[in-house]
């Protein structure tokens, strides 16, 4: 253990330096890498449509979301009454009307539809049943 003399010391400043130096290139590159854009990652939740499922009991229509988002939405339509019902959507201030086909009691129907921001309302067309309660009211949001 009996080294040179100042060879310990030596080692030790070598060893120091060394270390100085790891550590200025370890900042620049954490500096270099915070300053370079980061690549864009598609976010598939976002680019997902949106999905709106409609019950249909005598004499109301179940929402499964009060709000989804504005674009491509997923709409099903479920026949869970004992009559036949069927499915009209129309924004608010709007005569354009979204048409789902009359469903009888257990039928189902999917479809995509393209929802702009606003408020709709959703029906069932046939006679008395929007009177008697089944409709109900839908925000699409940007």
């Amino acid at each position: 253990m009996h080294g040179r003399p100042g060879g310990l010391s030596g080692r030790r400043r070598a060893l120091s330096c060394a270390l100085a130096a790891a550590a200025v290139l370890a900042a620049g590159a954490s500096a270099a890498a915070s300053t370079r854009p980061r690549p864009r990652v598609r976010d598939r939740a976002a680019s997902a449509p949106a999905t709106l499922r409609v019950t249909q009991v005598e004499y109301r229509l179940g929402l499964s979301h009060a709000t989804v988002r504005a674009g491509r939405v997923s709409l099903e339509a479920i026949d869970r009454g004992h009559d036949p019902h069927d499915l009209r959507l129309r924004p608010l201030g709007s005569s354009r009307q979204i048409v789902a086909p009359q469903l009888g009691p257990g039928q189902r129907w999917a479809g995509v539809v393209r929802l702009a921001p606003g408020t709709y309302t959703l029906w069932c067309s046939l006679p008395e049943h929007a009177r008697l309660g089944m409709r109900a009211t839908l925000r699409v949001v940007g």
